[in-house]
């Protein structure tokens, strides 16, 4: 078997490296980034609820915009990709929080992660070494209570020494006792204000015994319920909304064209080998991923600083926009039937159930991409783990790409090939279930690395392949960026909103364990729904064949079906 590297290949390998080495550092990081800047999961999930709505929007009217011009194709995928990357850079602008420079930290614990906390008894031993605080609620004038707490400014987690745990000896409302755990009800609208425990005999209004301020700090926690309910109407945070979105609009609508470029690169002979280039991509997402976390955890503080994710997101760029002048792409006519042939496939009911399907698909990705690295955080300040948490978050990206991706959009082809594209979206549903699941049962941040580098390909991976490879096969003469667009605006782009939405409020409701527990059950009705509906279309639509000449010329190429399409030898030929 012979390996042989096509150079008319060589600029797209570069560019899909190039333009996701760009990203890596940045995009699994934009949720936390807000998270530290103040944002709450169900304003966040509102954000990247309207996300998808747009980049939905946009990918098919881009995509008719370069259909209908091709000659402009690379200018608008340039500027696009400039776009992108300048957006997501002016975050770099927006100024942090102050590290605390109290003697005594004042921690303040508005819940904005969830409505719920655990309460746990303190092992020393299995949760590390905590400090032990004298805590009151700041709109009570309940008694103190002592509690262990991390050295953290969002609070999910509370620890005590007493024997007897009890959600009212902390003026708390129990809400349920789960798996061994007591989780209760803080109370409403209310900040925890605790001091160092070995500051003794202070009251609310006593100064002098303890050497602290106590008016002070309750005046300072009064300044910062006022400081956080004008946050969301503040400049800093529609800054970060509006670079957001577009940052994430115009990558969402450069990364569909990109396929549709590599698709005609490729041409209909060799459009099995697009995983082989797309490959390429999850190696430089996965490298800077790593480098990104590695980098941020070694010059931050209380506050982790993206400067070196900056950074490596303008020289990637930089390269990228390099290697798209090379690009030599064909030369394409632009459609002249009105959109009638384009019309035709959309009626075909295999392409509207793949269709359907992809929204599916689209609000687990969805849920995964924004939500699992803010369960992560959670999770390793439960453990004590926040010191190290970017670097653990960048080798989980690694362990996706270089394990999970890097394999099955490499040998996509021969898998979609093998089994076709239906059997491979009813796969991919199922093993969505089984990473979920397995996410859900966690108990240490390390433990991501394993589950995302074995999950990440048959998941993720394997279904983008189908989704572009399907809207490749089915997509008329001159329509390749259109239907692109279409399929895609469906799978990342309603199906996104709706992960993003439901799942935020979802999280915010039962937390991320058991967010990611009914989300697998999901995943596993929709595999088995998929498999049925999948059957009995193709079975309903090879007895009446009452498609269309146009959209069966269409299907013909498609291997969205029973059809097993057997493996030749030269597959890996001009990789």
């Amino acid at each position: 078997m012979k390996f042989k590297i096509d150079k008319g290949l060589l600029p797209v390998k570069i560019h899909f490296f190039f333009f996701f080495a760009a990203l890596g550092p940045l995009l699994p990081q934009m949720n936390v980034f807000g998270r530290q800047l103040g944002v709450s999961p169900a304003v966040m999930g509102m954000v990247t609820a309207v996300l998808p709505l747009l980049w939905a929007a946009a990918k098919p009217l881009f995509g008719y915009v370069v259909d209908f011009w091709p000659r402009q194709r690379k200018l608008v995928f340039m500027l696009l990709i400039l776009v992108m990357t300048g957006s997501y850079c002016g975050l770099w602008f927006l100024p942090m929080p102050e590290e605390p420079q109290t003697r005594f930290p004042l921690l303040e614990s508005v819940y904005h992660l969830n409505d719920t906390v655990y309460l746990k008894h303190y092992e020393k031993k299995g949760d590390g070494v905590l400090e032990k605080y004298t805590c009151h609620w700041n709109c009570s004038e309940d008694d103190d209570f002592k509690l262990y707490l991390s050295n953290a400014t969002f609070i999910n987690t509370v620890y005590t020494d007493d024997g007897n745990i009890s959600c009212s000896l902390f003026h708390m409302t129990l809400d349920e006792v789960r798996e061994g755990e007591t989780i209760c009800i803080p109370k409403g609208d209310c900040n925890l204000i605790c001091y160092e425990d070995t500051i003794e005999n202070r009251s609310k209004r006593d100064v002098n015994s303890s050497g602290v301020d106590i008016v002070g700090v309750l005046e300072e926690d009064r300044r910062y319920k006022e400081d956080e309910s004008s946050f969301y109407s503040s400049a800093k945070f529609w800054a970060f909304v509006v670079l957001m979105c577009l940052g994430t609009v115009a990558f969402n609508v450069a990364n569909c064209i990109g396929d549709a470029v590599c698709f005609d690169v490729l041409g209909p002979e060799r459009g099995s080998k697009y995983g082989a280039q797309r490959a390429w991509g999850t190696v430089g997402y996965g490298v800077t991923a790593l480098l990104g976390g590695w980098l941020i955890d070694m010059v931050s503080g209380a506050y982790k600083d993206f400067t070196p994710a900056f950074l490596i997101a303008i020289i990637a760029t930089a390269i990228d926009l390099t290697a798209c002048r090379k690009l030599n792409l064909p030369s394409l006519s632009s459609p002249d039937d009105s959109g009638r042939a384009l019309r035709e496939v959309l009626k075909i009911p295999r392409v509207l159930l793949f269709i359907s399907f992809a929204v599916v698909a689209g609000t687990f990705d969805s849920f995964i991409i924004y939500y699992m690295f803010w369960f992560l955080e959670e999770l390793a300040e439960q453990t004590d783990s926040m010191a190290k948490i970017k670097l653990v978050e960048g080798v989980v990206v690694a362990a996706q790409s270089f394990i999970g991706e890097l394999v099955f959009f490499y040998f996509s082809g021969k898998i979609i090939k093998r089994w076709g594209y239906g059997v491979t979206m009813t796969v991919s549903l199922f093993c969505y279930s089984v990473r979920m699941a397995l996410i859900s049962v966690i108990q240490c941040p390390w433990h991501l690395v394993f589950i995302e580098g074995v999950m990440q390909g048959p998941t993720y991976a394997l279904c983008y392949s189908t989704i572009v490879g399907y809207a490749a096969s089915v997509a008329p003469e001159g329509y390749s960026a259109t239907v692109q667009g279409i399929v895609a605006g469906m799978d990342d782009g309603v199906g996104f909103a709706l992960g993003s939405l439901v799942g935020g409020l979802l999280y915010s409701w039962c937390g991320g364990r058991s967010s990611f527990r009914g989300l697998a059950a999901l995943a596993l009705v929709s595999s088995l729904l998929h498999a049925a509906l999948f059957t009995l279309v193709t079975r309903r639509d090879d007895k009446n064949k009452r498609v269309s000449p146009e959209g069966e010329k269409m299907l013909d190429n498609a291997i969205y079906r029973e059809t097993v399409v057997p493996l030749t030898d030269k597959q890996t030929e001009h990789l």
